[in-house]
């Protein structure tokens, strides 16, 4: 029989097997003929994505399993892996075991996972997409995945839904290239987001201040790329926000709420707390978006996740994307949920140099969740096991929640860190929890 596969709550009490590695951009692209911008975006968000992985081993159930990036099986990336894994029980999750760990090559991972398929009820992708096609073979739900998880398709479909969105515009580049978009810029000084099919992490979505500058950011990519135009909302006036949905053919429910933090207008990562509500007036919005997924056909008996991302003022909405899939702000949510945190909490990637690997390990120990008697706690999520050379030293990416106070973190890891590791916190206390 074959399995259920696609991309699930984690809610889930039958046996699962975790397999994700970086599916955005397959999703709307051949991985054969991407520009040299699109390689190395792909390659940057497979690594990220080894980060969820980590964390799907603290998440999931003892009968569930992991397919894991290879270069995790190597030193020090296999000890740190440990490390984590001990963390996570020691914090009070049920965790999946190392015997149910799997390691496979990132370029050749999903064939190499459905050789190696587990006896298991389910299949959990990050989403549906072409590079996971060995496990799902579904033409049906590689198309809904593709309109449901497509800024274009969204743009054009959700007010016909009766959903608020910016004002957008769709061109092709060869359009841009003669001049039509003219009126458009005209209409927004301010500035305008720019949004492109494929990749994540805003890889595909950033502000230009005109039509040149516009032009210059696509540069490499041909003339028949459809490009979406849309204004930049006032963040001195608008809040951007982010829940996740849960939909079934009978429910749609919103299972976390989070604030976007921003610093030097990056993401930086989410804000969540017990004091972030969801109006009676956002909820009937964010609902319609459910109903708009579902009629689309992204659905199932088990549930699917989808993310919303959008902006409030006051009583005033407006939804800017949908992400029918994982996000990234599911898995601190999910982390958040089972360990039963009860403070405000910011959940973060930063960059650490590899030779403090030690102290950081250190480190998580002794604040480690829940931190009784200090002023914050830490909840290790994960960590990338690839090294990037940054002004000589080689550093790598951790995955992170921080509970209570996070100026007390800052000053506590300026107390045994180096001043390069962990730079982004200091972003996040100066600028973004402002």
């Amino acid at each position: 029989m074959k399995l259920k596969t696609g991309s699930f709550i984690p809610e889930q009490s039958a046996s699962v097997v975790y397999a994700m590695a970086g599916d955005d951009c397959s999703l709307h692209h051949d991985l054969r003929s991407l520009t040299p911008k699109q390689q190395i975006d792909h390659q940057e968000n497979q690594v990220l994505t080894c980060a969820l992985q980590v964390a799907l081993t603290g998440l999931g159930k003892p009968i569930d399993h992991v397919a894991l990036a290879d270069v995790f099986a190597a030193s020090p990336w296999f000890e740190n892996l440990a490390r984590y894994s001990d963390m996570f029980t020691d914090m009070g999750l049920q965790t999946v075991p190392s015997s149910n760990w799997q390691f496979h090559p990132l370029n050749d991972y999903y064939p190499r996972v459905k050789s190696t398929l587990p006896m298991v009820e389910m299949v959990n992708l990050y989403m549906v997409s072409g590079s996971n096609w060995p496990l799902h073979q579904n033409e049906e739900a590689l198309a809904v995945s593709q309109n449901m998880n497509s800024k274009l398709h969204f743009a054009v479909h959700a007010p016909l839904a009766d959903i608020p969105v910016p004002h957008t515009e769709v061109y092709r580049k060869e359009a841009l290239l003669s001049g039509a978009a003219g009126a458009f810029f005209a209409k927004h000084p301010e500035g305008v987001m720019v949004k492109l099919l494929g990749l994540a992490g805003s890889r595909n979505v950033f502000a230009v201040a005109d039509l040149g500058e516009c032009l210059r950011q696509i540069a490499e990519y041909d003339a028949e790329i459809e490009v979406l135009l849309q204004e930049k909302l006032d963040t001195t006036r608008w809040r951007e926000m982010t829940v996740d949905l849960t939909i079934t053919p009978e429910s749609i429910s919103i299972s976390n709420v989070r604030q976007i933090l921003f610093a030097g207008g990056k993401w930086v990562g989410n804000f969540i707390s017990p004091d972030l509500v969801v109006s009676d007036k956002h909820r009937e919005v964010l609902m319609r978006v459910g109903e708009y997924a579902r009629a689309h056909d992204y659905v199932a008996p088990e549930g699917v996740n989808c993310g919303i991302d959008y902006f409030i003022a006051g009583d005033d909405i407006i939804v800017t994307e949908i992400n029918a899939r994982w996000t990234g702000g599911l898995f601190p949510a999910q982390f958040i949920s089972l360990l039963g945190v009860q403070d405000a909490a910011v959940a973060f990637f930063d960059m650490l140099p590899l030779a403090e690997m030690e102290t950081l390990s250190h480190f998580q120990r002794e604040y480690l969740f829940p931190g009784t008697g200090r002023d914050f706690s830490y909840i290790p999520m994960g960590f990338t096991p690839f090294s990037t050379e940054i002004d000589g030293k080689e550093n790598y990416f951790t995955w992170q929640v921080v509970t209570g106070d996070f100026a007390a973190f800052v000053a506590a890891k300026n107390t045994v860190l180096s001043p390069q590791a962990l730079p982004t916190a200091e972003s996040i206390l100066k600028e973004a929890l402002l």
